[in-house]
């Protein structure tokens, strides 16, 4: 305890629900029949909100599995502090000293930020946009000519899965052709986003409409600005590159449907209108790119999120015009968020590159198949706990990890956690460093480039 820190608690806590859900997934009334290390692993995939398959949700498990994933995934999203907040606050109680230091860890809160209040808009703003997805999907599904009942089940599991950008479905093919029905289409990216522009942001507006502020704060606006850039980039580099290839056969309309949907999903949703196993390796690795990216800070998705980008674009080009500061917005950036932007970075790549280099050698009959694309996408995938997958051979409604050995899967586990809770761990392992040199020493001269 005298060594106790927030980041890792969130570590140890994540890992406990994640042990929890494995011993419910487990049960026999929870599914068909189910290996433990698929257990784990679908359990780890639902806390970490990624969706990265090596079961058919719709299929493989039992009316109580797919409660337990749902479950898991809204604790998950949510994250648990908030989740475990929203107990409190049904018995009256509130998170002490400690707890609110992790919370603020988890959401990247500055200490003048009030805790009890902000979680309480972070689980009024889930409850809320989860109940305008089950609506509006209820009324997309029963379109599609499904009956109440399942219409209502299935807006259920999508709703939370799309709000807290989890990528699970209760279909067996996602939603692969819901592109018919544009309530569907529209309904699940306008969760992801939500959910993806983070709690923070939300504060920020919903405090702006009620006048308790004049204007939206930096952090905020850079948000909005790079979430609106990258999807109007993502929309018109995915119809230019398979408006002949993938979208060859459809309308004009459904184009802009499946492009637009396209270019959102890979900001850590996971959710799929086609196969995208059949995109072209340009456009997949436009989704590698994106699902790097993320979400943004203090929301339900993963990756290094758009700020870290916005900020190492912005000391990149500083550089190269030699300016001496960083500015973004007539703002200044100071050195120890540009130096924990850049470290992120490298940490995440390292990451990456480390894991697809095991891969690499564990998956080898995969790699002799099907060459390495689709299991450095499958790494990507899961660190930005996005679920996108180019799918496995022998099952195509699955993931590829449903074809990896053990260890490969055990390989994605550690990435969809690192991917959840590593970006807050490490910078709250930089923020509470304390390190004391007692000799400095004389500046090298090393040529760069």
């Amino acid at each position: 305890m005298n060594r106790w820190t927030p980041f890792r608690s969130i570590i140890l806590v994540y890992v406990a629900i994640i042990l929890i859900g494995t011993l419910l997934i487990l049960i026999p009334t929870s599914s068909h029949g189910i290996t433990f290390i698929d257990a784990i692993y679908t359990s780890t995939s639902a806390v970490c909100v990624t969706g990265l398959i090596v079961k058919d949700t719709a299929n493989d498990f039992t009316l109580m599995g797919k409660a337990i994933i749902l479950f898991l995934i809204q604790i998950g999203g949510m994250g648990y502090m908030a989740f475990a907040s929203l107990i409190m606050m049904i018995f009256g109680l509130r998170p002490d000293t400690k707890q609110e230091m992790v919370v603020k860890e988890e959401f990247g809160l500055t200490g003048r930020d009030k805790i009890p209040q902000f979680l309480r808009l972070v689980v009024l703003t889930t409850l809320t946009f989860e109940l305008i997805g089950i609506i509006l999907f209820y009324i997309g599904f029963t379109q599609a000519g499904y009956p109440a009942n399942e219409a209502i089940s299935h807006a259920v599991f999508q709703s939370v899965s799309a709000f807290c950008n989890a990528g699970f479905s209760s279909f067996s093919t996602n939603l692969g052709g819901f592109y018919k029905i544009p309530l569907v289409a529209f309904t699940a990216p306008f969760l992801f986003i939500i959910g993806g522009l983070g709690f923070i942001v939300v504060q920020d507006i919903s405090e702006r409409l009620l006048g308790k502020r004049r204007r939206l704060s930096l952090h905020s606006r850079i948000v909005l600005i790079s979430t609106l850039s990258l999807i109007v980039i993502g929309f018109a580099v995915i119809m230019l590159l398979e408006y002949g290839n993938k979208l060859s056969d459809f309308p004009l309309i459904t184009k802009i449907i499946i492009s637009f949907f396209t270019a959102v999903t890979p900001r850590t949703a996971g959710f799929s209108l086609i196969n995208i196993g059949d995109l072209l390796p340009t456009t997949l690795f436009l989704l590698m790119i994106f699902m790097f990216v993320g979400a943004s800070p203090g929301g339900t998705g993963g990756g290094i999120k758009t700020t870290t980008f916005v900020i190492i674009n912005s000391f990149i080009k500083s550089k190269i015009l030699g300016r001496k500061s960083v500015n973004i917005r007539k703002r200044s950036i100071s050195e120890e968020q540009i130096n924990k932007a850049l470290t992120l970075f490298f940490v995440s790549l390292i990451l990456i590159v480390t894991m697809v280099g095991i891969l690499s050698f564990t998956e080898r009959d995969i790699v002799e198949e099907r060459g390495l694309l689709p299991v450095i996408f499958e790494e990507f995938s899961a660190f930005g706990t996005v679920g996108l997958s180019m799918g496995s051979r022998t099952r195509p409604v699955l993931s590829l990890v449903h074809d990896f050995s053990i260890i490969g899967k055990l390989i994605i586990i550690l990435t969809m956690i690192a991917g959840r809770v590593g970006p807050l761990t490490f910078a709250a392992m930089v923020m509470h460093a304390r390190i004391t040199e007692t000799l400095k020493y004389p500046p090298a001269r090393i040529q760069i480039g």
